[in-house]
């Protein structure tokens, strides 16, 4: 990945912006970065496509979420959300979570959790895919409106899969459930910038990791408008993907999970 190009993209952007908000308004001496907490909830229902295959908790797994699943999202639950920007560094923590459900004569034969389900089969999902995830921004580049830094920390996908076939008779219905969960470290950039006198922000990251042929990459915006001081709405679009061939992390399970979509909420600021 070029980082410096993504660093030069960013300045210039949140630069750009913290010049616009200053057109027309009044001159007033620079205080400098003021700090600030936000607390919130969220609501965050992105699309969900991916595959499994290989062996999951000593049990062997065969499935495309998408082509033989057919899931599509059912419901979100509304998560937390904290956020602290301070002068040298900031931190962030989230969670929440999202379901899907399929119905789908599949065209091969899968397997979920040992149960395998033959090629013509009408079967019916759900999937619950929760995330929590907490990331520190070391700042290395800031003035009184604008910000860059290095992001560190960690985010948690857990996704339950469960899988019934539905034949004529009901009573011999067969049901399967696996949970995959996958702890990624975050690592990257990120920068942000305060305009309109602090009625509005705005946010932008993207973190890579490569590790042992494994791939994750994750990158989002996020803008918060306040009409009053201590009260805003937030809207953001993040999207993920994290690619796991078989024989990197795990030797025995090749899976892909891939996320993204807008989400929405609202925060009281202090």
């Amino acid at each position: 990945m070029r980082i410096l190009p993504i660093i030069l993209a960013l300045c210039l952007a949140f630069r750009a912006t913290s010049a616009f908000a200053q057109l027309g308004a009044p001159y007033r001496p620079s205080q400098g970065f003021q700090p600030t907490w936000t607390v919130g909830a969220q609501t965050y229902g992105p699309t969900l496509t991916g595959h499994f295959q290989g062996i999951q908790d000593g049990q062997p797994i065969l499935v495309d979420l998408d082509s033989d699943l057919g899931l599509g999202k059912d419901k979100t639950t509304p998560g937390f959300f904290l956020d602290y920007q301070g002068t040298s560094y900031g931190f962030q923590l989230s969670s929440g979570s999202a379901e899907y459900r399929g119905d789908r004569t599949v065209s091969r034969a899968i397997t979920v959790n040992g149960q395998t389900y033959a090629a013509n089969s009408r079967v019916q999902s759900h999937v619950k895919l929760a995330s929590v995830d907490g990331v520190w921004t070391i700042k290395f580049a800031q003035d009184a409106d604008t910000w860059l830094g290095f992001d560190l920390g960690a985010q948690v996908w857990t996704v339950d899969l469960d899988a019934t076939d539905a034949p004529l008779a009901p009573a011999t219905a067969r049901t399967a459930s696996t949970q995959v969960k996958a702890p990624i470290p975050q690592l990257g950039l990120s920068g942000g910038s305060r305009a309109f006198n602090g009625a509005m922000e705005a946010k932008a990251y993207i973190h890579y990791l490569p590790y042992k042929r494994s791939k994750y990459t994750l990158y989002g915006v996020d803008l918060r408008v306040f009409p009053v001081s201590w009260f805003g709405l937030r809207a953001f679009y993040e999207g993920g993907r994290f690619d796991v061939p078989k024989g990197s992390i795990k030797d025995d399970l090749e899976f892909q999970l891939d996320r993204k979509g807008a989400g929405l909420g609202a925060v009281l600021r202090f």
